[in-house]
């Protein structure tokens, strides 16, 4: 890996987003390669963006931003089209899996354009998650592999590396704006013929999370049922 975007997303993430720009930015200046950060905000009333703007570092931060907000899979997607580096990382901004973790995933580049970190694969949480948000997350889990034929432990995990030709490909075809978009995006990295690996990474249950396990569980399963019936059709079209 010679070079490095960091792709963060938040809403109103001014209490949650300090700890884990301070780490990426202490991460990438050891690291020594050349590198970016890229904040996209999704429209924060909260002093988010004022906090970015006064941080100080020798990693350049971008920020690009939604005047409104259209959800997750928009800010991801808006992050992603903005990076210039050889490889794209995007890691939630309350940092459950913290960024040293994609030294987990370097092995793995040379062999995939597309490689995604796991909660569930081979390695425990190492803070577990309340019965009922484990129990939807794991079941929410089978039926997206049901519905899409996605061969992954863990389609939702919010920390993924694509290497840049395949991020913008990927990106620029996305139409899911909320939660449901990891889901589109694995489906149309296969679709696309990218190798994909999925690796075991760390992961703890953050507080204060923007997800409510079981409203925006189910509003996530519905975009899903949309998204597979979406890509299905487009490749159809194509054939």
């Amino acid at each position: 890996m010679n070079s490095l975007s960091v792709v963060v997303p938040t809403y109103n993430e001014r209490k949650r987003l300090p700890k884990t720009l301070a780490g990426i930015v202490s991460y990438l200046e050891k690291l020594k390669i050349d590198s970016e950060i890229i904040i996209s905000d999704s429209a924060s009333t909260d002093g988010t963006l004022e906090y970015v703007g006064n941080f100080k570092s020798k990693i350049p931060i971008v920020i690009v931003k939604d005047k409104v907000r259209l959800g997750k899979g928009s800010g991801v997607k808006k992050g992603i089209l903005a990076a210039k580096k050889e490889w794209v990382l995007f890691m939630d901004a309350d940092n459950s899996t913290p960024i040293d973790e994609v030294e987990k995933l370097m092995p793995y580049l040379d062999d995939n354009q597309v490689v995604i970190g796991s909660r569930y694969k081979g390695l425990e949480a190492e803070r577990k998650q309340g019965v009922v948000r484990r129990a939807v997350s794991r079941l929410g889990n089978l039926f997206i592999g049901h519905i899409t034929h996605l061969d992954f432990k863990d389609t939702q995990c919010g920390f993924k590396i694509f290497r840049h030709d395949a991020a913008h490909n990927i990106f620029s075809r996305l139409k899911t704006k909320g939660w449901g978009f990891d889901v589109e995006v694995l489906m149309l990295a296969q679709q696309l013929g990218y190798r994909i690996a999925e690796v075991p990474v760390l992961w703890r249950d953050a507080a204060g999370s923007h997800l409510r396990a079981g409203r925006d569980s189910i509003e996530t399963l519905v975009e899903v049922m949309k998204v597979a019936r979406l890509v299905k059709n487009n490749k159809n079209d194509e054939n």
